[in-house]
Parts: structure tokens; sequence; C-alpha cells
């Protein structure tokens, strides 16, 4: 490469990224937007060579590092495990929602399954630096609302930095073989275990030990080249290079001398950022945005209402201020940083096509000019929708609210026990739900690849073998799905235990109702219920006729192993023989534990316990 490339390059594309910039910053619009644009303009105003594009791609990959180092390294863990409690729940019920909501609007769109989970990874969060931008110019929230706000935007941070890892395989299934998926499967798990557990408790004291001996500017460049190492093994596993500098950068953080390092690293990374983003503005062509702008346009009004009606969910439920959260919710409609990574990601895999990566970018880019003027029309919302709502509405969310004052009510005075069973019971039914889309996930991936294997090995109709795998699938889920219905039954119990006192001071308790409904449901049944609903929206090339084979196969397996266990139950237990002991031989007895002394001086067999029975009747 020559150098005159690199200058050339370095000149151009910074000059007109800088112009774009400033014309944005004149509109009150984030300079990223400027970046983008300038991208835009190069691959549609210029001849762009090839020497020029690997220049380009170069200084993007360094870009996307510096800017995954920054970020994790803006992440204070210790705070966010102590004041992170409501950002974390925030996140926990709005993240899953947004990638679910991606997955089942994808197809509606024309996105296959696998790109329908990427649109669903790419508007799962919003960005933290435009958001920022955005709310110091507006003020409609106060600066500890603010804050809690930022930390949710870490915690979405996060949660898509666990989505992308998650979803690299699926992303790169098209392109590699069934061992090759595993392998990269188990690699990622173990590289992501070493990295949180042993980075975090040797990382930082080997930077405090760097910064306590060493100079500032050795500091900066010993942690960017711990950046990069970590980048390449990120590489090595089948990772993004993003995931390991983001990793890198969180162990980073806890050290003492980290605030400086990222200060000293910042004009380096706003450089190469500003060419990372106009890497992906140089992949967006005008004519492909004018066809897609009816696209463009619906997937912007996708992530604005998900994102809206999420965060407003999530702090309804976690009880906070009815107008905060709606402020809250209207200030994250922005696309983050994150989405145009995946996007980016799905794009070099080949799973978007430039139609479907065109719109994308081009809806994030519109969530990104749209902010300022939503945030700027919150109050007036916010008033509007208040005086305009219809009247049945309005009381059906005063019974839910009221409903809701009367669980939190109840909790308040319920005991520290109570408490903790909720939020174990909340906690595993949550953690059910993630086991629940990792087991279809993987049935997706290998449906095709087992029921050609099986047909090849043993013979048989194809057709057979596929129905045999929905089956299998149906008994993976049932596990975890009644695991999870048992625990949403045993968190309705609690929420009626707590709520007892409400009712008897009011002689009524609103929530009763429901809850004792969602207590006393038929477990076996809702499972059932359930499972078929999952196993018909996951595409498999079954018909409905052949499901319905599936179910009637999968109830008659269920009903032999009812019956098998209903038997067992009622077998009688086996005789226990216990001969009487001579007298001579009493005394021996009653001092070998055999038998018992009495008050009164009697001598009785000792009781043999059901636990005795059982085990007895296992020998």
């Amino acid at each position: 490469m020559e150098e005159t490339v690199l200058l050339t390059v370095m000149a151009t594309y910074t000059l007109l990224a800088a112009l774009c910039s400033i014309l944005f910053n004149r509109l009150k619009l984030p300079a990223l937007i400027g970046y983008l644009v300038a991208g835009i303009i190069v691959t549609n105003a210029f001849t762009v060579t090839e020497d020029w594009h690997s220049v380009v791609e170069i200084l993007s990959d360094i870009g996307l590092v510096m800017l995954m180092f920054s970020i994790g390294m803006e992440i204070d863990i210790s705070k966010v495990l102590t004041q992170g409690k409501f950002a974390i729940k925030i996140a926990l019920i709005q993240l899953p929602l947004l990638v679910i909501g991606g997955m089942v609007l994808g197809p509606a769109l024309g996105f296959g399954f696998v790109q329908s989970i990427a649109l669903g990874a790419i508007i799962s969060g919003s960005s933290t630096a435009v958001v920022l931008a955005v709310l110091k110019t507006k003020d409609i929230l106060t600066s500890e609302q603010v804050e809690l706000l930022i930390l949710i935007t870490i915690m979405e941070d996060i949660g898509q930095v666990i989505i992308l890892s998650m979803i690299t395989p699926l992303l790169a299934g098209s392109t590699m073989d069934t061992t090759s998926l595993i392998v990269m499967i188990v690699s990622i798990i173990a590289f992501m275990a070493i990295s949180l557990i042993i980075g975090l408790k040797f990382v930082p004291r080997i930077i405090n030990w760097v910064s306590d001996n060493v100079t500032k500017e050795v500091l900066v460049i010993f942690a960017v080249g711990l950046a990069f190492g970590m980048a390449i093994l990120s590489v090595q596993v089948g990772l993004s290079m993003a995931i390991g500098a983001f990793l890198m950068g969180m162990m980073i953080s806890p050290c003492k001398s980290c605030e400086s390092i990222n200060h000293r690293i910042e004009p380096m990374k706003d450089l190469f950022m500003a060419m990372f983003f106009i890497s992906v503005g140089m992949e967006i062509h005008i004519d492909v945005i004018l066809d897609n702008i009816p696209l463009i346009l619906i997937i912007y009004l996708i992530f604005a209402i998900l994102k809206w009606s999420t965060v407003t969910l999530g702090y309804w439920i976690c009880d906070a201020d009815s107008k905060v959260g709606f402020m809250s919710a209207i200030s994250l409609i922005a696309m983050g940083e994150f989405a145009f990574i995946i996007a980016k990601e799905a794009y070099d895999f080949g799973v978007f096509t430039d139609s479907m990566y065109t719109a994308v970018i081009g809806a994030a880019l519109v969530s990104m000019v749209m902010l300022p003027f939503l945030t700027g029309s919150a109050n007036r919302l916010w008033a509007a929708g208040a005086d305009h709502m219809p009247t049945p509405i309005k009381k059906v969310g005063a019974i839910l609210s009221n409903t809701r004052d009367d669980i939190f009510e109840g909790f308040e005075n319920s005991s520290n026990m109570t408490k903790k069973a909720f939020n174990k019971g909340m906690g595993h039914a949550y953690f059910n739900i993630i086991v629940i889309v990792v087991i279809e996930i993987a049935f997706f991936w290998l449906f095709d690849l087992a029921s050609v294997w099986l047909h090849e090995a043993f013979g048989g109709q194809l057709l057979w073998w596929e129905i045999g795998l929905v089956v299998l699938n149906l008994f993976m889920l049932m596990p975890p799905t009644a695991r999870f219905i048992a625990n949403a039954k045993v968190v309705s119990g609690l929420i009626l235990n707590s709520c007892s006192h409400i009712s008897m001071i009011r002689g009524h308790d609103r929530s009763s109702n429901f809850f004792n409904s969602l207590y006393r449901l038929n477990t076996f049944v809702v499972m059932l219920a359930i499972d078929f609903i999952i196993v018909l929206i996951v595409p498999n090339p079954l018909g409905l006729v052949e499901h319905f084979i599936c179910l009637i196969v999968a109830l008659f397996f269920v009903y032999i192993a009812y019956r098998k266990a209903r038997k067992d139950a009622n077998a009688p237990l086996p005789e226990l023989v216990c001969p009487i002991p001579d007298v001579d031989d009493e005394q021996s007895l009653i001092q070998d534990g055999g038998m018992n002394d009495d008050v009164d001086g009697q001598t009785s067999v000792p009781m043999i316990s059901d636990e005795d029975i059982i085990e007895d009747k296992e020998d």
C-alpha cells in the first residue's frame, strides 16, 4: 500500500466527515450522523478504488476496537452492582421483548428467521452518546433521572454484547458445517467464562502495578495493546473483535487509572471511530435508499413503538412515576452504536442483503434525527395523551395501577423471606424462558442436518424423521416450560399472601381474582398449549396436519409415562418381616439400640420412617 493512498484517504475522509458534522451540529444533531452521511457521499459521489476500500476497512476495524474498548471502560461495575438494580430490571424486561418483537414482526417484512433475530438484536439497544447529547439540551428530566437513564443504556450495551455473542454462530451458520458450529459454540462459552472469571481478577492488579511503576504514556500504550490482543483472541474463537475489546474495557474499568486511560485515548478513539462510521455509510447507495424508504420508515416505527412501550412497561412494573417512565421511554428512541455493529456483522456474513442493510442503517439514522424533536415534544405528547385518552382505557389503566399498588404495598409489609422467595421465583422464571429460547435456537440450527443424517443413516421416510424430531423438541420444551409455570404459580401464591392484609383492611383485594386464577391453572394443560404454540411458530418444514400428528404422538407417550407413574405409586409396599425377639435376647437388643425403653419402663419397637421404607424398597 503506497503512502499516498493512505494520506489521500485520511485527508479526504476526515475533512468530509468534519464538514458534515459541523453542518449537523448547527442543526443540534450528533456528529455520528455527519460521519455516516460522509460515507454515503463518498460511495455515491466518488470512485472508490480497491486500495482506498482496503485502507478504510483497516482503519474502521481500528475504530471499532477503540470504540468498544472505550465503552467497556465507561462501565463502572461496582456502581452497577450497587445502584443499577432498577436499570437491570428495566433492561431485563425490555431487551427480550424487543428481540422477540423483531423475531415476530421480521417475517412480515420479508425477513428470514436468522434475519429476524438479527433485526431484534439491532433494535434492542439505544445510543448512550446520542441520548446524553440530546438530554443535555432538553430540560425534561432531572439529573438523577438522566443518570439512571444512562445506566439503562449501559445495561443495554452489556445485553447487546451477550446477544451478539449468542447470535454470532447463528450468523455464520450459513457458511459453516455442524462440527464447526459446535466447536465455535464451545469456544465462545469457554472464552467468555475465562474472560470474566480470570480477567476481572488479574487484569486490574496488572494495570494498577503498571500505573504505579511507569509513565502515563507507557500505561496507555500497554492498555491499548491489551485491547487489541483481546480483540485477536475474540476473532480466533469466532466472535466479533468488538466483543473482545469490550470485555477488556470492562476488565480495566475497576482500575484506579481507568479514567486517565480513557481520557488519553479519546482523541485516537474519535479519529478512528469516525472512520468506522464512514465505512458503515459507504455500504449505503442512494438508489437502494430510495427503493427502500417504506421499509426504512416501517423499521423505525417498529423500533420506536416497541422501545417506548417496553421501557414504559418496565418503569410501570418497577412502580416508578408514570410521567417519568413516559419521558424516559421517549428519550431512549434512538438506535445505539451496536445497531451498526450488529448490522455490519450480519451484512459481512451474508445474512443481510443490500436492501435489508440499507433499511436498517436508514432506520437508525432516522431514529437519531427524530430524537431531538420527540424529546422536545414529550411534555405536549404526555398532556395530549392524558386529555384525549378514551375513558375505557383510563379505567383499565386505573384498575391495573391500583392492583400494582396493592401488590407493592403488600410486599412492603411482608417478611424478608417472602421477598426473597418472590425474587427467587421471578429469577427462576426468567432463567427458564432463556432455556426455552436456547433450545429453540439449537433446534432451528440442527433440524435439517439431523433429519437428513437420520434418513441417510437409518433409512425410512424423511417425513417421519422430521416428525420424530419435532416430537423430541416438544419433550425437550416440557421441563423448562413446566418449571416456568410452576414458578409463576408460586409467585402468584406469594402475591395473594402478601396482599391478604390489604383485603382485611379494605374488605376487598383487587389483585386476588387474577392471581387466584393464575394460581389454579392446570400446569400440564398450559404447558402443552405453550409448547405447541412455540413449535408452530419456530420454522420447520412440517405443515399444520403434521404438527397435530406430533402433538398426538407426544400426548400418547406422556399418557404411557403417566400410567406407569400411577402404577408405581399404587403398587403395594413389600411386607417388612420383623421377628419377635426372645425374652433372653431383649436386653441385648436394648443395649444395641434395636429397641427403646419408654418412660414407663415398657419396651417398644423403634418407629420406621417413610424414608427408611423408600430406601428398603429401592434396595
